[in-house]
């Protein structure tokens, strides 16, 4: 067994605190370090995934739908990672570090919040894993073939500061990965945005919390047995009366899970610091004004591979030219 990988091994600052876990495994220790020195706009997501952990992780759910996401973002199979180096920003619970572990070289695991410490890959020797902020990063001693950055941009304060931020730590020829939220049909007045205010007047982020724990099964139930009734895009005024996430009919799970996953997802949308989603044009514009060459852009899912260009031939470079 190689050594295990270390922040010190990617990270060139000292952290404000190293947190040492023991590995279930092997009963080696193992350190996750903090970059991060007090309170910070992601603690909400920190209770988020310290609850639902384990939802959105295949290897728990028994379902393929964080590897379908992940190599529909890459663009490949997950395979064509090994031998490879990827940070991803954004690590959270893991339900994507559990398969870059399995395949990458060197993972690199970022999250500003304290879902880093509960991350389903925690304890892999080639994972080092950080709590860090994506626009506060410290140095690093390397760059990487992958940086990848999936939910996540829309909720800093600066998603084009952020995006750039991403391209610093690809090397050239590599390739960055990234998502963003789109406004929706209705933009600012979609249901998060019609509803946040008043749901956050009426509830804390613990009162609402345990509002869905108590309710949201029982209100799941009745948009599923009012859907069949209501014809076409009438089905959207279910979200402003029924205001719970319903994945029924898009994601292959039973009803328990289906109401677990509602449950994350209702929190993220009404209790997240911020929420600045971008259109796919805006993107687009933005990385042309910060020379981000675009292999790829999906419209429809505002899907981004970009790469930064690389004056000599680099090895790094097979990766993108499968991937494009």
């Amino acid at each position: 067994m190689g050594k295990r990988m270390d922040y010190r091994d990617v990270f060139a600052g000292e952290p404000c605190s190293v947190v040492v876990f023991k590995d279930r495994k092997t009963n080696e220790d193992f350190k996750v370090a903090s970059f991060v020195p007090g309170r910070h706009y992601a603690g909400n997501f920190g209770k988020q995934w310290a609850r639902f952990r384990d939802i959105q992780l295949d290897s728990v759910n028994g379902t393929a739908i964080s590897k379908s996401y992940l190599e529909q973002l890459i663009g490949s199979p997950i395979e064509l990672l090994d031998g490879k180096t990827v940070l991803e920003v954004g690590a959270g619970a893991g339900r994507f570090t559990e398969y870059f572990v399995r395949h990458a070289k060197l993972v690199a695991a970022v999250d500003l919040s304290e879902a880093i410490f509960v991350n389903a890959a925690l304890g892999a020797q080639n994972l080092v894993p950080v709590q860090a902020n994506l626009l506060e990063m410290p140095p690093m001693k390397m760059r990487f073939d992958l940086v990848y950055c999936r939910g996540v941009l829309q909720h800093t304060p600066d998603p084009v500061r952020s995006i750039a931020q991403l391209h610093q730590w690809v090397k050239p020829g590599g390739m960055v990965v990234f998502d963003i939220y789109a406004p929706g049909s209705l933009g600012k007045l979609g249901v998060k945005y019609v509803l946040r205010p008043l749901i956050q007047r009426l509830f804390t982020y613990e009162s609402f919390s345990k509002f869905l724990e108590r309710y949201a099964a029982p209100i799941l139930r009745l948009r599923w047995r009012l859907k069949p009734f209501l014809p076409g895009r009438s089905k959207q005024l279910l979200d402003f009366i029924l205001p719970v996430y319903d994945y029924k009919g898009y994601h292959r799970l039973n009803d328990h899970q289906l109401i677990e996953w509602g449950k994350l997802d209702t929190l993220d949308a009404f209790f997240a610091c911020y929420d600045n989603p971008m259109t796919c044009e805006e993107v687009l514009a933005a990385l042309r004004d910060m020379g981000a060459p675009v292999l790829s852009a999906d419209r429809k899912l505002n899907f981004f591979r970009t790469t930064v260009s690389s004056p000599v031939p680099d090895s790094s470079c097979a990766f993108c030219l499968q991937t494009a």
